[in-house]
């Protein structure tokens, strides 16, 4: 039977086709990967991201941090406030005898104030921070009226050292600056005054704490 030419001739280049398709894979080395130059070209691994860890002017506060500094900020003292500032102008321009536990030093004075006028429960007593106890620190962003400001060394915050001085907040003004009753200024005098337009100015080495019962 005759084979017609056109159908031979597709039949020839088929068997050709299959011939070169074969060749090829049958001369690869035995277990030689069929993927080489694909994985030459693969991307590299993207470099690990870094974080700047450098102190910015917030002191490194944390987002939490700081809400929480405002909510503290806004609670309100457990002592009669008014009563204590009042007690605290009434003593302007008078002294006392200073020491250790004297009437006259500064911490005295405020703590006569604020818990023997005021009536705030403070318990605390010792050192500079412990002296706080049950109290909320603040800084001075969030000082209100009866608020106390704490001198404390930044190095020895527990000790008495000199530059620690103890004061009460009767005014916050519109220009940031206070209104405040102080007792022992200057140091042995045991003289209580009054400073308007205060701005905290610890000596060198020390900061300014607000303290609130």
């Amino acid at each position: 039977m005759r084979v017609p030419a056109k159908a031979f001739i597709v039949t020839l280049v088929s068997l050709v086709t299959l011939a070169f398709g074969i060749a090829p894979a049958a001369a690869l080395p035995q277990g030689e990967p069929l993927y080489e130059e694909a994985a030459a070209v693969q991307p590299a691994a993207p470099a690990a991201q870094t974080f700047s860890t450098e102190a910015n002017s917030l002191e490194t506060k944390s987002l939490d941090t700081l809400l929480q500094q405002s909510e503290f900020g806004n609670n309100p003292h457990n002592f009669n406030v008014e009563a204590a500032i009042a007690a605290a102008r009434s003593e302007i321009g008078t002294s006392r005898p200073t020491g250790w536990s004297a009437p006259g030093e500064c911490i005295m004075s405020v703590i006569r104030w604020v818990e023997g006028a005021g009536g705030a429960n403070w318990v605390g007593g010792g050192d500079p921070v412990s002296n706080y106890t049950g109290a909320t620190r603040l800084t001075i962003d969030y000082a209100q009226p009866g608020d106390i400001v704490q001198y404390e060394n930044i190095d020895y915050p527990t000790s008495w050292v000199s530059g620690v001085h103890t004061l009460l907040i009767v005014g916050v003004n519109g220009d940031g600056t206070f209104d405040i009753v102080q007792s022992n200024i200057p140091g042995g005098s045991g003289l209580v005054t009054e400073v308007t337009d205060w701005v905290p100015a610890p000596p060198a080495g020390f900061q300014a704490v607000v303290w609130r019962f």
